[in-house]
Order: C-alpha cells, then structure tokens, then sequence
C-alpha cells in the first residue's frame, strides 16, 4: 500500500468555487511577513511583477530506492536518465515533463518529475507532481510494473506543495530562478517547483502570491492543457494533448508504456486533433480580438466537461445546403474559465474558422463558424479557435481526407 503521511496542511486552504464545467480557484497562498532572514527575497519583490499561485488539483507522490529510475524510464514518456546523475551539481534540481499512458498507447495523466537529492544510502529519490484526482489510480498502475522492483512510493501531498510562478515581460528573480525550475510546456508560461511550507514562504517574498484561478486563467490563454479534465484518462493520445509540442516526449530513448503507437503517429506526421485555446461569445456580438480578452462578466455557463463542439458553413454558395443544420463534429470541450477554454479539435477545421458577422457569406466558400451548447443547455455559444504562437510553424496542418 501507498505510505500516507498524516501531517497537518501548513497553508490554509480556501473552498473551492467549482460548477460542473469550470475549473475555479484552489487553495490561496497567504500573504506574509518577512523578518532579516527574507531581506534578499524581499528586495527581489521590490520591483517584481511576478506572481506566484499554488496549482490547483495537484499532488506529490515520492518514488525512491535503487530501482527508480529504471522502473520511470519503462513507464513515462520522456527520457528520465537525462536527470539521472549520483550527485546534484545545482538547487533545486531540474525536472523532466512526460506522460503516462496505457499499453494501448492512451494518456493517463500528465507528469512532472522532479529529481530530488539522493537518500542517505545513496539511492535516488524523485517527486512526481500529478493531478490529485487521478492520483490513486495511477500509484494503482504504477504498482503493477514495480513487481519486486526495490521502490517506495510515499504520498506527500500534505508535505509538499506544486506551485507556479510567471512574468511574460521580466527575468526571474533570483529567489524564484533559484527554488524553481523552467517549466518547459511553452515559452511564458514560467516557473515550477514542489516545496514545503517554509519554501514556499522564501518564493512568496519575491512575488505577488496570487490564487490558482489566476494560473489556470493564464495557463488557458497561452494554451497550456494540464489535468484530468484535459487529458481525459485512457481516451486521449499524447500527440493530440500536445506532449509534442510541449517538449514532453523523446522518441529516442526507447520502449516504454504505450510507446509503439505514439512513435507511429508521430513518424506518420498525422495528427488531425490538437487541443486549442477557445474565445467564446454570443452571435451577433464581435468575436474577442484576442484569447487575452478576457471577460470575467460572461454572463453565460460554460459548457459541460467534454461537450461536442460544431462546425458549420458561414457560406451560403458551399457545401451549406449539403450539411444538416446542427452542422458536423469539431471537437469536444475540456476546461475553461469565464470566457475561455481549451478544446480538442480539428485542426483542418481551425483553420477555417471566420467571423460570420463580418465576412462576407459569399467571399470565403470554406469559413466555418464553431457553435457549442452552454452547460444548462439554454444557449448557444459561438466559440473562436486560436493557434498557439509557440506551436512548431512548420507543421502540416491534415485534412480530414488525408489517410
């Protein structure tokens, strides 16, 4: 059985404020303090614009002992020998982003793996920072492959807490470079780290601590998908999640769990799903100029977890009269908050979508116009796709002919 620690959560934690489709804050780290001993912190926070949230839905589960590394590199998707060293030349460790999927080639759950200084007989000890909600039912896959493996497995959640910290316009602070590491999905979406209680009080004097609605916010518009409601347990592929893209795959470093069908896809070079970032908006009012123009007055519900999103023609000369009226699938809706979201959808459909309102019907014979139902089913709301600018430009964009 797991090893629970039952130790007290140091930070208080604040309810949270969910519906059956959006994903609201989680726990607040407080504001502090700081006597002399946080004086260098507190001079990096002078000027800093940065914040720093605890991540919602995240849990901390410890693997050590002398068979760890072995038994990761077997189950994940990236290559975790990369951190694999006797001794640490730098603090805090850095940490390698992957997947865990089913021999089937589906994703269980997303992963970051944090290298942590070796235990006293020199065995390695990691830190896996995954969504509390899956969290039993991946140590579950995690203990049928470890057979008699000499690993432990030890829930430190109550220990140890996953925070983001984030600033598109500045360096780090010291403080902040020091205790975290680069999170490598994508260019601005910052820094990562589990910490202890007092850690995270040293990190808290060099940014505005804010609550996790804020990095789910932010995580959203630059595209980021992270957690069991965007990576739907065994049902989605890592390729469509983006794993790809967000440096969380090496298809060099050989066999593991559900390797043989993501190496395919990814030496076909088709993958006609990806998950995007969404803007949604009313018709006849103009779709938001940018997946930044958020509203947090969107007076409507959301859509539920994994609602089909529709495509239908703007045109009237295309293939309109051809096409039923509640138009074709999309895609299906994963996580959103106020007015954005991340789908995963077609891609030869993204890039047709166009502002019915104002182009004109007949100037664009391929434009399609994206259309989803709100949670209590009372109305419809128009969604725009956006495309990541840290996505890969080179990248063929499949038509759903393509075989």
């Amino acid at each position: 059985m797991i090893t629970r620690r039952a130790l007290v959560d140091p930070l208080a934690r604040q309810p949270l404020k969910t519906s059956t489709n959006i994903l609201r804050a989680a726990s607040i780290i407080p504001r502090c303090t700081f006597g002399s001993t946080a004086s260098s912190a507190a001079a990096d926070k002078t000027s800093s614009t940065w914040k720093l949230a605890k991540v919602p839905h995240r849990g901390v589960v410890q693997v050590s002992g002398r068979d760890t590394v072995k038994l990761l590199q077997g189950l994940v998707s990236n290559d975790v020998k990369a951190l694999d060293s006797t001794t640490l030349t730098h603090q805090p460790p850095n940490m390698v982003y992957a997947g865990f999927m089913n021999p089937q080639g589906r994703m269980l759950a997303d992963v970051f793996i944090h290298r942590q200084p070796a235990n006293q007989d020199g065995s390695p000890r990691w830190l896996l920072d995954i969504d509390s909600r899956t969290l039993p039912s991946l140590v579950a896959f995690i203990k049928k492959f470890k057979l008699r493996s000499k690993v432990k497995l030890t829930d430190l959640s109550t220990d140890y807490h996953v925070v983001q910290a984030w600033d598109s316009n500045s360096q780090a602070p010291p403080t902040i470079a020091e205790k975290l590491s680069i999170d490598p999905r994508s260019p601005s979406i910052g820094y990562r780290g589990v910490l202890s209680a007092a850690e995270i009080l040293d990190v808290a004097a060099a940014a505005s601590t804010v609550d996790g609605l804020e990095y789910t916010l932010h995580r959203i518009t630059n595209g980021v998908a992270e957690g069991a409601l965007d990576f739907p347990q065994a049902s989605s592929l890592p390729l469509e999640n983006n794993l790809d893209y967000m440096h969380g795959v090496d298809f060099r470093k050989g066999c593991y769990v559900g390797q043989e069908l993501t190496a395919r896809t990814h030496h076909t070079g088709v993958v006609r799903k990806r998950i995007v970032p969404l803007s949604f908006y009313l018709a006849g009012t103009p779709p938001p100029a940018s997946i930044h123009d958020v509203d947090p007055a969107f007076p409507h519900q959301l859509p539920t977890h994994l609602a089909e999103i529709r495509s239908k023609p703007i045109s009237t000369a295309s293939e309109a009269a051809t096409k039923p009226a509640r138009g074709k699938a999309a895609g299906k809706f994963t996580s959103g908050v106020y007015n954005v979201g991340l789908a995963c959808l077609r891609l030869e459909q993204v890039r047709r979508w166009a502002d019915s309102s104002s182009a004109d019907p007949n100037s664009k014979h391929d434009a399609l116009e994206f259309s989803v139902l709100s949670a209590d089913g009372e109305t419809t709301l128009l969604a725009r796709p956006w495309i990541p600018s840290w996505w890969p430009h080179d990248q063929p964009v499949p038509s759903d002919q393509d075989t």
